[in-house]
């Protein structure tokens, strides 16, 4: 009894500390990790999307890419003579959220243009655009610029116009983790490496991530093991959270063999150490693509090996890597009045917890379990409940441990959708 006491007094103790994490407004960066505002630990593996030329909102792109497993999207954004409204930031950052991804909403007018940074900060702070960005802050980064300057710039250039750029976002109310590109086309990783620990003590939030991107090894043997480890090490080694932005199987398509990039001893690399990474790219119509330009469809697999294997095959894919933590918001609530749609009961639990789930006459219901860290551990229901009201049961068994764990209730009825996520015990 002694015992049984102690742990729920434990369990409360740790529901406690997970909310007291949850105060964080959003993504944070502590060290060289990302952390959702729930306090768990987020590797960024997923996509980049060129969803602007073709899928504005990602309607189509979304559901494919959710399902290979990424937890995010590198979301193409780009002016080019026309700037997107707020509504339709809005509606693709809403979009991607609602498919369990974390968005990364980057701007690309500045690709190979340092004078450019401006151009991109300007759109960000925009009052209407701020507000969006802020309204999404829980799930959300903001990659400032796409790859800005064709050369290396010096040290205090470097610092001085990021310094600049992220106090003006700061400065607007934007306190979403910004990720900073190296310069010369995303390939001198030396430019973050070298500034990032100046970077994250100038940022008022102290939230910045680090991107890399690992093209051209003819000219800068940027996709030789060699420098792979060079870069990834130096990045370990100083405490900087640090992705890979962007890879591909090779630089130019008409060259493969000369320009190959060793990207499957990079995903290992990456794995190995904590590193996210983010495969380019989902959907196009040259060697870089994952899948057929038509229909883009998840499954269309194309440039063997790259697409099926870096997406679900290798063994340090995103789909055998790449997690989603429990608490990720993932959905918009739409129901009104809906905080008495699962009951959970007894809890603490024993031996067996159960769920009432109340939803509509022709609902579709998904029910997970999680374990703190965000390791799936079972699929309790994924069936419709035809009466409007739904029982259903886990019985885990001996081998799980005592202490917290986390549901996470999808209710889908007539177009509107419910997500719920709660803790419960086990002692």
């Amino acid at each position: 009894m002694i015992r049984n006491l102690l742990l729920i007094v434990t369990g409360i103790l740790l529901l406690s500390s997970v909310g007291l994490r949850a105060e964080k407004p959003g993504l944070y960066v502590d060290g060289r990790y990302l952390y959702t505002p729930a306090g768990e630990k987020l590797i960024l593996k997923g996509y980049n999307a060129m969803i602007v030329y073709w899928d504005i909102y990602g309607e189509v792109n979304f559901p494919e890419i959710e399902k290979t497993g990424a937890n995010c999207v590198r979301i193409f954004w780009k002016l080019d003579g026309y700037t997107w409204p707020a509504s339709d930031l809005d509606k693709v950052l809403t979009n991607c959220i609602q498919n369990n991804m974390i968005p990364i909403i980057c701007l690309w007018d500045a690709t190979g243009n340092w004078e450019k940074i401006q151009f991109c900060v300007n759109y960000w702070t925009s009052p209407s655009i701020a507000a969006v960005l802020k309204k999404h802050e829980k799930n959300l980064i903001v990659n400032i610029a796409n790859e800005p300057g064709n050369k290396a710039m010096s040290k205090d250039v470097f610092v001085g116009t990021y310094s600049s750029a992220v106090q003006q976002m700061r400065d607007a109310g934007i306190k979403a983790p910004l990720i900073i590109d190296a310069d010369t086309w995303g390939r001198n990783a030396n430019s973050v490496l070298d500034t990032g620990t100046e970077l994250l003590e100038l940022d008022p939030e102290h939230n910045l991530i680090f991107s890399w991107h690992l093209w051209d090894p003819a000219n800068w043997g940027m996709g030789k093991i060699s420098e792979i480890d060079r870069i990834t090490d130096t990045a370990v080694e100083r405490n900087l959270c640090f992705i890979v932005g962007e890879f591909g199987p090779c630089e130019q398509c008409d060259k493969c063999a000369s320009t190959k990039i060793n990207w499957e001893y990079l995903i290992e690399k990456c794995y190995k150490n904590e590193i996210g990474y983010l495969p380019w790219v989902w959907r196009w119509t040259d060697c870089h693509s994952c899948i057929e330009y038509e229909p883009g469809n998840y499954g269309d697999w194309v440039n063997t090996p790259w697409g099926e294997s870096v997406s679900v095959t290798h063994q340090y894919s995103i789909k055998n890597t790449a997690t989603r933590p429990a608490g990720m918001i993932t959905a918009v609530n739409r129901f009104v009045g809906s905080d008495d749609k699962i009951k959970v009961y007894p809890n603490p639990f024993s031996e067996t917890v159960k769920f009432e789930i109340s939803g509509g006459s022709q609902s579709k219901i998904s029910l997970k379990i999680f374990s703190l860290t965000g390791e799936e551990l079972a699929t309790v229901e994924n069936a419709k409940s035809i009466s409007g009201n739904y029982h259903t049961e886990w019985r885990p068994g001996q081998k799980l441990t005592s202490g917290v764990y986390l549901y996470k209730l999808l209710i889908e009825d007539s177009g509107n959708s419910y997500a719920r996520e709660g803790k419960f015990i086990k002692y």
